[in-house]
C-alpha cells in the first residue's frame, strides 16, 4: 500500500476514532471580555434546546467537560452579568459537539469564534462554505422579487420566470454538492447527518435512496442517528409503489373505528390533508371531482386528517363537500397513521389496488381523475 493510500485511510478513520473517544473538553479564550459572565452549553434534549452545562468565565477563559454518545449539534452561549441581551443579536455559536478537545478562540464575542478540534464541526463548516455563496444568490433573488420590495411590481412575467428557473437550478446545485459530500464521507458522522437531514428531506423515494445508506460504515449505521435513518427509510417503504400496504385503524367523524383492510377488493386513495392546509383545500375540488366520476367503479377514498380539533375538521369536510370516508385521531402532526407512513408534509396520498398493494403516490392536479382512471381497471 502506498503512503498516499495509508494517509487517506487514516484520514477516513479519524471521525470514527473521535466517536470512540470517551469525553470532550471545551476550552474558550475571550481576552476582550471585561465583565463577569458565564458560558452555557446548550444541546437538543428530547426534541428541545436545553442547557446541558454552564461555567463561570474567569479572566476571559472557561472550560466545560463532559461526554456524548456520538457527535451532535450544540450551541455555546455567553451571557454577561448585568448586561441586557439583545434578542436579535445573542452572543452564541452553533457547532458540532463531539468527544474531543475543542477550542473556541475569539476577541470579545463567542459568535465570532474560530472553532478547532472538532472533526465533525470542521467538515460541516467546509461543506457550508461551499454552499454559502449559492445560498446568498438565492436570497438575493428572493429579496429582489419579494412582495415587500416595492420595485418587484415592475418586473415582467419573463423576468420572474428567469429568476424562478435560476433559483431552481441553484437549489439543485446545492443538493448535488451535498450528495457528492455524502458519497465521499461514508465513514463520517456529518456525512450521515447530511444524508439524513438534507438528502432524504421531507419526502424521498426509499428505493432510490436506500442503496447509498447501505454504503455507510457499520459503526455509523449502528449509531443512534443511523438507526433513526434506517427507520425513516423503513417507514417510507410502507407507502412505496409495489409494496403491500400497512394496515391501520382510526376513528371516523362519528368516533367509530375504521380499518383500511375493510376495503380490500377496491381501489383506495389514502389522502393525507388538514383543514388548516391551504394547498390541501385547493386540491379538494379535484379530489371531489374524481370521486364523483369513479365512486361507482370499485373506488373509494379515505382521507386522514392532521387536524387537532374536531370542529375545524368536520367544518372543512362539510364546506368542501367531501362525501367519503374520513378518519383522524386529532393529534395534528403526530397523527398515528401519518407517523406510520412518515408523512411530514401535506397534501400527500397513495393509491392502493384491490390486492392491497400501493400502485402510485402523490396523484394531484386538475387531471387527477384521468391519472386515477389510468390505474383503475
Amino acid at each position: 500500500m502506498t503512503l498516499k493510500k495509508i494517509i487517506s485511510l487514516i484520514t477516513a478513520l479519524v471521525p470514527m476514532a473521535v466517536m470512540a473517544q470517551g469525553s470532550y473538553t471545551l476550552t474558550g479564550k475571550i481576552p476582550g471580555l471585561t465583565v463577569t459572565a458565564k458560558a452555557y452549553l446548550v444541546t437538543l434534549q428530547n426534541g428541545a434546546w436545553k442547557e446541558k452545562d454552564s461555567v463561570a468565565i474567569i479572566n476571559g477563559k472557561f472550560q466545560i467537560k463532559g461526554s456524548v454518545a456520538e457527535p451532535q449539534q450544540a450551541i455555546l452561549a455567553v451571557r454577561r452579568n448585568g448586561v441586557p441581551e439583545v434578542p436579535a443579536r445573542p452572543d452564541n455559536l452553533g457547532f458540532f459537539l463531539e468527544n474531543s478537545n475543542i477550542v473556541f478562540t475569539t476577541t470579545d464575542s463567542i459568535t465570532k469564534s474560530k472553532v478547532s478540534g472538532s472533526v465533525a464541526d470542521r467538515e460541516n463548516r467546509d461543506l457550508e462554505a461551499v454552499i454559502r455563496p449559492i445560498t446568498k444568490n438565492i436570497m438575493r433573488l428572493n429579496n429582489k422579487f419579494s412582495k415587500s420590495n416595492k420595485a418587484s411590481a415592475n418586473y415582467t412575467a419573463e423576468e420572474r420566470k428567469i429568476a424562478s428557473d435560476s433559483v431552481a437550478a441553484w437549489v439543485a446545485e446545492i443538493k448535488n454538492i451535498r450528495l457528492k459530500f455524502v458519497e465521499s464521507h461514508l465513514n463520517s458522522y456529518v456525512g450521515l447527518y447530511t444524508y439524513n437531514y438534507a438528502i432524504l428531506g421531507s419526502k424521498f423515494d426509499p428505493a432510490a435512496m436506500e442503496p447509498l445508506f447501505k454504503k455507510f460504515s457499520a459503526t455509523l449505521k449502528a449509531s443512534a442517528l443511523g438507526k433513526i435513518t434506517a427507520e425513516r427509510i423503513a417507514i417510507a417503504k410502507r407507502g412505496q409503489a409495489g409494496i403491500k400496504v400497512t394496515d391501520f385503524t382510526q376513528n371516523d367523524v362519528n368516533g367509530k373505528p375504521f380499518t383500511l383492510s375493510s376495503l380490500r377488493g377496491k381501489y383506495v386513495l389514502v389522502d393525507f390533508w388538514a383543514s388548516w392546509c391551504a394547498p390541501c383545500r385547493a386540491e379538494n375540488p379535484n379530489v371531489r371531482k374524481a370521486y364523483q366520476v369513479l365512486k361507482d367503479k370499485n373506488f373509494e377514498i379515505v382521507s386522514v386528517s392532521l387536524d387537532a380539533g374536531k370542529s375545524q375538521w368536520v367544518d372543512a369536510i362539510n364546506k368542501d363537500g367531501m362525501p367519503w370516508i374520513h378518519v383522524s385521531d386529532l393529534k395534528g402532526w403526530k397523527n398515528d397513521v401519518a407517523v406510520l407512513y412518515g408523512v411530514n408534509s401535506v397534501p400527500q396520498n397513495f393509491l392502493v389496488n384491490p390486492e392491497g398493494v400501493v400502485v402510485a403516490r402523490d396523484l394531484r392536479g386538475e387531471d387527477l381523475t384521468a391519472k386515477l382512471s389510468s390505474y383503475i381497471k
